[in-house]
C-alpha cells in the first residue's frame, strides 16, 4: 500500500477527479484518492489502467508537491507553442485542392 501525504482529504480528491475538465488531471486525482483510500497499487492499475511504476512516480511526486503535481504537465515544459505558419498552410491548401498521386478512393 503506498503512502499518500495529506496535501488534500479524500474527499477533495474525489471532488477533484469527478469535476476536472482535464481529463488527465481527472485521472491523476482519481489515482490518488484511490491510493489514499487504502487501495494497492496493483487495486488501482486495474481501474486506472496506469502501470504500477507510473502510479508509484505520480504518488511521489504528489506527496513531494502535492495538487500542483498532477495534471498533464508538459505545456508548463518551456516548450514554445508550434502553429502552422501561413507558408504552411498556403502549402496545405494547395495540396488539398489537387486529387491524391495514386488517385484516391
Amino acid at each position: 500500500m503506498a503512502h499518500i501525504a495529506e496535501h488534500l482529504s479524500v474527499e477533495e480528491l474525489v471532488r477533484r477527479s469527478r469535476t476536472s475538465k482535464d481529463a488527465c488531471a481527472a485521472r491523476h486525482y482519481q489515482a490518488i484518492w484511490l491510493l489514499a483510500q487504502g487501495q494497492t497499487v496493483a487495486e488501482v492499475t486495474a481501474v486506472t489502467g496506469f502501470v504500477s511504476r507510473w502510479l508509484e512516480q505520480l504518488a511521489r511526486r504528489y506527496n513531494q508537491i502535492g495538487p500542483d503535481a498532477l495534471g498533464d504537465r508538459r505545456h508548463r515544459n518551456g516548450a514554445p507553442a508550434r502553429l502552422l505558419t501561413p507558408e504552411l498552410l498556403d502549402r496545405l491548401r494547395t495540396r488539398l485542392e489537387t486529387p491524391p498521386l495514386d488517385g484516391g478512393t
